[in-house]
């Protein structure tokens, strides 16, 4: 059973986002299913997020969009949190079930309200400028 369910409510509207929003849907219940352990599911939300805030930010110079500082912050905090989970568990060697549990509530919750709230609001801005 899938700890979070992608549907069209999450969609932006871009193709190549909603692509990369799955597939961080993906690792999250990759690892809610037992299929990874939370050492390997915390490097592999580092690595593909940042590669997902690249794209995003990309575009944000690109096309000049207006909100690009704020949701640039945004981005920075998700990074320093994932980034204070991985200390917890790889450094401090505390994979443990409250890392856990507040590894995939943070997930949900941003995957959440980041993408349904934060990212639907540059949909235009990219609409505008070709991107589909």
């Amino acid at each position: 059973m899938s700890f979070i369910d992608w549907d069209e409510s999450y969609s932006v509207g871009i193709k190549l986002i909603d692509k990369q929003h799955q597939k961080l849907f993906a690792l999250i219940n990759a690892f809610h299913d037992g299929q990874q352990n939370l050492e390997e599911t915390l490097q592999d939300l580092l690595s593909y997020i940042d590669f997902h805030f690249r794209t995003e930010e990309h575009y944000f110079d690109e096309f000049s969009y207006e909100d690009k500082a704020k949701h640039g912050q945004q981005h920075h905090f998700y990074e320093e949190r994932i980034h204070e989970l991985c200390k917890r568990c790889l450094d401090e060697k505390k994979c443990d079930e409250q890392v856990s549990d507040e590894t995939q509530e943070f997930v949900r919750d941003w995957i959440t309200h980041h993408i349904k709230i934060s990212d639907k609001e540059y949909t235009a801005c990219f609409q505008k400028h070709g991107l589909e």
